[in-house]
This record gives C-alpha cells, structure tokens and sequence, in this order.
C-alpha cells in the first residue's frame, strides 16, 4: 500500500523539522534515553555519512551504524557532549575521524519504545487461548503464546516494511524489511499473529489491508498502490500481535510458514517447444562460442608509473529478517560428511 499526502497541519510538519514529537500521537511514556557505543576504526566515522533534520533527528547514518541507531532517533549528545545543531556534530565527528586512531563512539538518543507486554485477560477474543481444546492437528494450539500491544510510530519517509499471509483465519506476519526507514524491524518477528488493528479484530489478510487504510486515513494518509511510505507528518497504528512460545505452538507456526498456497506457475508451451529445439540443435551442432566484444589491442596498465593496480575488497552487509530465537529449531542430519 503506497501513500499519499493530504492536507497536514502545519504543526505536525514544524514539529518534526524541530525534533519533537507531537504530543497528540507519541506520549513522553513512550520516549525513551537510549546510550548506543560504537567500535570505529581509524578515520571514521565520516560526518558526511550522517543526515539530521533541523531538530536533529537521524534520517541517514553509515550502514554500519543502523543498528544500533534506527530512523528518527533524536540524537542528544556524543561522547557525553550535548549537541544540539546540525554544524555541532559534523564538528565532533570530523575530530574522532581526524586522530587517525581506533577509538569508541557513544551517541545518546531519544528513541520510540511503543511495546507492551499485555495480561491473557486483556486479549481480544479471536486470540488462541480464548478458543476451545481440539485435537485436530490443523487447527492451533490455544496454549504456549504471550501478547503485545505494538504501537507503530510513522515519520517522514518511513516505511511500513512488512508482508502477511492467512491461514485457517488467522494472519501471520510472513516476511519484514529490515532497512533503514522499516518501523517495524524492532517489534515484529517472523511467525507472529496480527490479532487487532486499532479497534478491528483480523481474520484475513484483507482485513488487514482495510484496517491498515483505514489508520492511515485517519492521519493523512490515504491508499494508492500496494506498499506504504510517507513523505511528512506523523501517524499510528495500534497492533495486538500474539507471538509463539510453546513448542507445540512454534511447530505449528513454522508449519504455517512454510506452507504456500500456489505453486510455482508453470512456462508456457510455446516457450517449452522453443527450448526443447534449442536444446536438440546444440546436442547436434554443439555450442559454439559466444563472439568476443574485445575489438584490439588494448594496453596494459599495470606497470604504467601513473596508475596503480591493487586488488580491492568492498564490504557489504547483508540484511535479514529477525526471527523469534525461541523457535527456531535444530536441522537434523540426514547425511554423514567427512570434512578431513
């Protein structure tokens, strides 16, 4: 689901171009200090990998860097030293980056802590321990769970970073977006169970979709496509997710993500037939080469006094999706390898 801009007030916008929060949507109960210490090597951190609002709020930092820091934390302080203007910072990072020297950086933030542990007793009514024993081995347990209530928090150029599926009734959380700018790679897990949006209980992956517009609308946004993202202002969606503990409740949770719907669709005829030819006429003809692009001579650099040649390695992370480390679960082996 894309979003797209209606009228905001200019309050909303002018507070987060100033760095605070609306009171309307975030409560200061749910702002926390957080200290996050980073191990850098010498010469970095490079200030100009880092972005702030006005009202110095993150809106980029290095890769390295997220996490610890996430979209919109308001950064306070560095290496204990308040900083309060975009020009402040650049200054102390270009001193650590200058001594050359390993050395540790501590950046103090104000972040979003919007998670609640909920009472059984406060569940809504379609929630697994509300439903009656059965022993069929379809239908989910009604013992082994704990639930939150997960208030989403939305900034400017945030994005949604989620994907669900149904099963018999109930919707699971099937895949995050664990980027920068993703509001929920810190609240929701693979596996977890979409119970309640704002005041609409959710049965089907529909209902979350209409639940989810109808948030949106509610603070300015209104449905365009089939992702989310927001340019400006603020917004919120309340979730009560219940989420696997028990054994026999993270069995059945694993089975219902590895289960698909649809298979694979299969390649059309026509496209069949004309691989099938193409096949026969290599095992008659064989394959020959492709034709070169290189066109002559070209001259070699490699002892040139004016270019050097080294061999580089660039590092790149790779992102994944957070699982519950509670369920997952140990490969068997099928197989002996002898690794000597």
């Amino acid at each position: 689901m894309s979003a797209e801009l209606l009228n905001l007030s200019r309050e909303k916008k002018r507070a987060f171009r100033a760095g605070k929060f609306p009171e309307d949507i975030i409560t200061k109960d749910m702002i926390r200090e957080v200290t996050c210490t980073i191990d850098c090597c010498p010469g970095t951190p490079n200030y100009k990998e880092f972005k702030v609002t006005e009202g110095m709020l993150f809106t980029r930092v290095p890769l390295s860097m997220s996490p610890p820091i996430e979209y919109c934390d308001h950064l306070l302080k560095i290496n204990g030293k308040s900083v309060t203007k975009k020009r402040e910072m650049q200054e102390e990072l270009y001193k650590l980056a200058k001594t050359n020297k390993p050395h540790y950086l501590t950046l103090t933030v104000r972040r979003i802590i919007s998670v609640e542990r909920l009472n059984p007793r406060d569940v809504p009514s379609n929630a697994s321990i509300k439903k009656p024993d059965s022993k069929d081995m379809n239908q989910k347990p009604n013992s082994g769970y704990v639930y939150f209530k997960v208030v989403l928090i939305y900034f400017p150029r945030s994005k949604l970073g989620i994907n669900v599926k149904s099963y018999a009734n109930v919707v699971y959380v099937e895949s995050t977006d664990n980027s920068w700018g993703s509001t929920t790679r810190r609240f929701l897990y693979l596996g977890d169970s979409i119970l309640k949006i704002d005041d609409t209980e959710i049965y089907d992956v529909q209902a979350t979709q209409n639940a989810i517009r109808s948030g949106f609308q509610k603070n300015g946004i209104v449905k365009r496509n089939s992702s989310v993202s927001l340019k400006t202002g603020f917004f919120q969606i309340t979730m009560i997710i219940e989420r696997a503990k028990g054994q026999s409740a993270c069995n059945f949770t694993h089975g219902v993500l590895k289960f698909a719907k649809a298979l694979d669709p299969r390649m059309p005829q026509d496209a069949l037939l004309k691989c099938r030819e193409q096949l026969a006429h290599y095992e008659k003809n064989g394959f020959s080469e492709p034709v070169p692009i290189f066109k002559g001579h070209t001259k070699d650099y490699s002892t040139a006094s004016r270019a050097v040649v080294t061999e580089t390695v660039e590092m790149k992370q790779i992102l994944q999706e957070h699982y519950d480390p509670e369920i997952l679960k140990s490969v068997s082996t099928m197989y002996d390898f002898d690794l000597k």
